[in-house]
Formats: structure tokens, C-alpha cells, sequence
């Protein structure tokens, strides 16, 4: 289990995608690749924290209109970059906050074997063409310097398949993929609960409402094991994925192995 850096409060969902080790027995680097929620959450406190840490690149993966309304706030030797986590067919963002995704599900009148059918392939289409992941990999490219906090609105979502991206070319173990992706529960274990008691007598009543209630209110996991098996029902492998997906070819994985591979 990772460490809470303790200068953030739960509430911000921070965590160093670092420690985790890879299926050959390399272990990921801290102090290159963080993951947030929406900055404007964080005190000031957090915020100059973020500076100490070092972050010269902050990604927003919150479609224009989300960020138009709240934009991040500036922070002195930090650059600030939005590309949208998650576009839908016609290329539109889609907003993947807890606000956008009961809005979703409340004007879908599906019946809730259809609806989740059509949620948990809004989870696989993440993984595809991911203007996010591919930001952080043209980044690699270009040698721009790291360390990188990437967040979307509450840094669970859309921020939680870039970490799985990362993790998966970087050659982490799915279990493990899944842990971290899975913390964010214990970020907004209180909303949580909260959503879970005031739905309590509905839950009984229909429990596959609880998968709608976690997917607003924190991260439901079989939504984020769709996200990876989604992968294989397309591809081979995971090698294939990359190198079909983002052009990421044995020599370009290598070298990203390298820079955040110790």
C-alpha cells in the first residue's frame, strides 16, 4: 500500500503513481508522475505543496466547459495544459465529472442491464485514442520536463485510465493497476457513504443501483476492470494496443521503461 503524502488533505485524491513494481521486478519512480483532483479544490497549503514537490506540468483532462467554469487556478513555475480525457464519437469532450455522469444516467430511461452496458463501454472507449495519455507520451518525445500532475474533476475517472495506461506500458500487474485505481474510494469515503445510506431502502429494492451510486460518488470496480478487458477484446495484447493505439513500438517503450523505471 502506497503512503498519503500527509500535506494533502484525502479530500484531494493526491497520490505519487510511483512504488508499484512491474512484472520483471523493476520498480516505478516517484517524484515524475502525480495525479490529482481539480486543483481549485486544494488550500493554498496544497497548492505551494505542489511547487515543493517540483511539478513543472500540471494537465487538465476536463473538457473546455468544465475548465471555461472553474479553470485551474495559476501557480508560479508551473505550466498549465487542458486536453479533453474523454471524447465521444463525434470528437465532442465528454464530462466524466459526478455531476456529468448523474446527468447521464438520470436522461437515460434504459433499464439498468442496458445502462450499464452502455457505461461500462464509455469506460472502455477511454483507453482508445486518449488525447491525455497521448499529451504525456509526446511529452516523453520532446523531453519536456517532468515531474507531471495530471487531474480531471475529482482525479477518479478520467485521471484513473491515464494512471492505468501508464501502468500498463510500464509492465504493472493488473491487480496492482486495480489498487490504485481503487484508492479513490478511500478519498471520498465519506461522500460515499453518505450517497450509500440515503440510498439504502432503493438499494434493497434494485441492487444494481450501488454500481451507479459508486460511479458517481467514488469508483466502482468492475467499471475498472472493463476498462482493461475492453483492451484484449480488441487487441492480442497490450503490445499490440500500444503500438496500434498510440504508434508506442518496442524502442519507444523501451525508452519510457527506462525514464520511469528504476
Amino acid at each position: 500500500m502506497r503512503i498519503q503524502d500527509e500535506k494533502f488533505r484525502r479530500i484531494c485524491n493526491f497520490r505519487d503513481l510511483g512504488s508499484y513494481f512491474t512484472r520483471d521486478g523493476k520498480k516505478v519512480r516517484t517524484g515524475l508522475l502525480y495525479r490529482s483532483c481539480y486543483l481549485g479544490w486544494m488550500n493554498e497549503e496544497e497548492l505551494h505543496h505542489l511547487q515543493d514537490l517540483g511539478i513543472k506540468t500540471v494537465l487538465d483532462l476536463r473538457t473546455s466547459y468544465e475548465a471555461f467554469d472553474d479553470p485551474d487556478p495559476v501557480i508560479e513555475g508551473i505550466e498549465n495544459y487542458r486536453v479533453s480525457g474523454m471524447r465521444d464519437r463525434n470528437g465532442e469532450g465528454v464530462d466524466f465529472s459526478p455531476y456529468g455522469i448523474h446527468k447521464m444516467i438520470i436522461s437515460d430511461d434504459s433499464d439498468q442491464e442496458t445502462l450499464h452496458k452502455h457505461m461500462a463501454q464509455l469506460y472502455r472507449d477511454m483507453m482508445f485514442r486518449n488525447e491525455g495519455f497521448m499529451f504525456i507520451i509526446e511529452m516523453m518525445k520532446q523531453n519536456i520536463e517532468f515531474p507531471i500532475l495530471f487531474h480531471c474533476a475529482t482525479g477518479k475517472d478520467r485521471t484513473g485510465a491515464i494512471a492505468a495506461l501508464m501502468y500498463l506500458l510500464l509492465g504493472v500487474s493488473i491487480e496492482d493497476i486495480m489498487e490504485d485505481y481503487l484508492l479513490s474510494n478511500q478519498a471520498y469515503y465519506e461522500r460515499i457513504e453518505k450517497a450509500l445510506e440515503k440510498n439504502q431502502c432503493a438499494i434493497k429494492k434494485e441492487p444494481t443501483l450501488k454500481r451507479i451510486i459508486m460511479m458517481e460518488a467514488g469508483v466502482d470496480e468492475q467499471m475498472g476492470r472493463e476498462m482493461l478487458d475492453g483492451i484484449l477484446d480488441k487487441y492480442s495484447s497490450y503490445e499490440e494496443f500500444f503500438l496500434k493505439e498510440y504508434g508506442i513500438d518496442e524502442g519507444l517503450q523501451a525508452y519510457i521503461k527506462d525514464k520511469f523505471l528504476e
